[in-house]
């Protein structure tokens, strides 16, 4: 999946994606009346921009929006359904084995197959070995 798939998932679902020159995060996302809002950093690009927007548009797509009020909606669960959203749009697992089988046999060589960062496909590569418990060697 490209990063213009992302930002056509986002108007498709109706959520809006705005750029900002963000100081103290590269991305956030809210909720309001029902409708998502995404802000992106103007200074993202590439690989960044597009880990980014997925992971924002996970909040968005499993309503995981955290509230400090609330006891029952902690911030780890939500950032890790929106992470579990995005590795699973981004790097599917059939995928995922076939790069492997096809030869990218290290992080890097991954994530330049997959566009992503060497971060967030570590946080993939662990989610299906740790997560899920599945092998990627295997069909």
């Amino acid at each position: 999946m490209e990063t213009s798939d992302l930002y056509q998932l986002a108007a498709d679902h109706r959520h809006q994606v705005h750029s900002f020159p963000l100081k103290e995060s590269d991305a956030c996302s809210v909720e309001l009346n029902q409708r998502c809002y995404i802000a992106l950093s103007d200074r993202l690009s590439g690989k960044k921009e597009k880990t980014q927007l997925a992971h924002e548009l996970g909040h968005c797509e499993y309503a995981g929006f955290y509230n400090y009020h609330s006891p029952f909606e902690i911030r780890s669960r939500c950032e890790t359904r929106a992470d579990r959203w995005s590795i699973l749009k981004l790097i599917p697992v059939d995928e995922l084995r076939d790069a492997i089988r096809g030869g990218c046999s290290n992080v890097w060589e991954l994530s330049e197959h997959f566009g992503v960062t060497e971060d967030f496909m570590t946080k993939a590569i662990k989610f299906y070995t740790e997560r899920l418990e599945l092998s990627l060697m295997e069909k």
